[in-house]
C-alpha cells in the first residue's frame, strides 16, 4: 500500500490500495471440447463429396441358379461451402499513454501495458466469437454473429430435423420414454455405422431445472448427485472458468446447462439458447463436426495455407501511433445433420 494525495480533497492523504479488475463471463465450454476436427486451407471455400449407401438384407436364391441379386451403386453428391472472414483493428496513441495512470497502480502507464490490454480484449473477442459460431454449428448452422447465415446444414443435405416435446411440466410424462426416443433418433441418423461414445444435450436452464425436479427423474437425480457427485464440490472449477455449468448423466445421456448470453456486433445480445429448448449430439464420434481456417487477405500471403488467427503490429514510421490488426478466416459445421436432434418442453 502506498499513501498518496487524496483525488477529492488536496488537503488530505489517503491509501492507494490494491485495484479491483473486472473482466466480463466468457463463454468457453465449447471451445474447449475439441470436438471439432480443424483443418487449414490456402482457399476461401471448400468442396466435399457426401457418400451415401443403403444396407439391405440379402434374399436366398437356389443353389445353383444362374441369376444372382445385385448390388446397388452409391450416391455420391458434391457441396461446396464458403468461409467466412473477421478483420479487427484496434489502434494505440500517445494520448492513450500520456499522462494516464495504470489502473491498480501508482505509476504511468506504459507502452507494453497498454499493448497487452489491447491485445487481451482482441483475443477475448475472438474467443467469444468462435463459440458462438462453434455453438451454431452444433445447431446444424454455420452463422457470423451479425446474423449471416453462411450454410444451414439441414437445407444442403436435404434434411429434417427431428425434435423432441419432453412436456417436462406435466406430471404423467414418461421422461426415461422421451430419452430412449431421443438416443433411438441420435444413433440412427449419425450414419457411421452406429458406433457413438454417448449423448450430449445441451440446454438452456429452464429446460435443466425442469427435467431434474421432473417426478420421473427426481430419483435419478439425486443418485446421480449423490454417488460422488457433490455438485457444491465438483461443479465449483466450471462455474469458474465457464458460468453454471450443472449436468446431469442419465442412461449414456449427459444433460449440459449451457447458460451464455453473448454481445452481439449490433448492440444487442443473443442467448445460446430459447427457454425451454436445447439440441442434442452424439460424442465420440470422429469426424461429426468439421472446421476449416482459411487464408489471409493480404497480397503476399495469397494462396499460403490458412492459421486459426493472423494478428499484426504496424508502427507508424512517424512514431505517432501503433495499429493492431486481426484476421480470422473459418468455417465450422456438422458433416450428419440429422443427427441434431432439438429438444424442447412445450409446458
Amino acid at each position: 500500500m502506498t499513501t498518496v494525495r487524496d483525488y477529492f480533497n488536496s488537503f488530505k492523504n489517503a491509501d492507494f490500495v490494491e485495484g479491483i479488475t473486472q473482466t466480463p463471463l466468457q463463454y468457453g465450454y465449447i471451445n474447449s471440447r475439441n470436438d471439432f476436427n480443424v483443418k487449414s486451407t490456402n482457399q476461401t471455400a471448400i468442396i466435399f463429396d457426401k457418400d451415401s449407401s443403403t444396407t439391405t438384407l440379402l434374399p436366398q436364391v437356389a443353389r445353383g441358379a444362374k441369376i444372382a441379386t445385385q448390388g446397388k451403386e452409391r450416391n455420391a453428391e458434391t457441396f461446396t461451402l464458403p468461409l467466412a472472414y473477421f478483420k479487427h483493428a484496434d489502434r494505440l496513441t500517445g494520448d492513450d499513454i500520456q499522462s494516464w495512470r495504470a489502473p491498480g497502480r501508482t505509476e504511468e502507464k506504459s507502452i507494453a501495458m497498454a499493448t497487452a490490454e489491447k491485445l487481451e480484449d482482441m483475443k477475448r473477442a475472438w474467443n467469444q466469437t468462435q463459440e458462438y459460431m462453434k455453438l451454431q454449428a452444433k445447431k446444424g448452422i454455420f452463422k457470423t454473429p451479425d446474423g449471416i447465415v453462411m450454410a444451414n446444414m439441414f437445407t444442403e443435405f436435404g434434411v429434417t430435423q427431428t425434435s423432441i416435446d419432453f412436456v417436462l411440466g406435466t406430471a404423467g410424462t414418461n421422461v426415461d420414454q422421451k430419452i430412449r426416443l431421443l438416443k433411438k433418433a441420435v444413433s440412427t441418423n449419425v450414419m457411421n455405422g452406429g458406433a457413438i461414445g454417448g449423448i450430449e444435450v445441451l440446454v438452456d436452464p429452464s429446460f435443466f431445472d425442469k427435467l431434474i425436479s421432473h417426478a420421473n427423474m427426481k430419483e435419478a437425480y439425486k443418485y446421480y448427485v449423490n454417488n460422488g457427485k457433490q455438485l457444491l464440490r465438483d461443479d465449483l472449477t466450471s462455474y469458474m472458468k465457464w458460468g453454471i455449468m450443472d449436468t446431469f448423466e442419465f442412461r449414456g445421456v449427459t444433460f449440459v446447462s449451457y447458460d451464455a448470453t453473448f454481445n452481439l456486433p449490433t448492440g444487442t445480445t443473443e442467448v445460446a439458447f430459447a427457454a425451454d429448448t436445447g439440441i442434442a449430439t452424439a460424442t465420440g464420434v470422429k469426424d461429426l463436426f468439421r472446421g476449416y481456417v482459411g487464408p489471409s487477405a493480404k497480397m503476399s500471403e495469397a494462396n499460403q495455407q490458412g492459421q486459426e488467427l493472423f494478428m499484426r503490429t504496424y508502427m507508424d514510421e512517424r512514431d505517432e501511433y501503433v495499429d493492431f490488426e486481426m484476421e480470422a478466416a473459418p468455417l465450422y459445421f456438422c458433416t450428419r445433420p440429422a443427427s441434431l436432434v432439438a429438444v424442447t418442453s412445450s409446458n
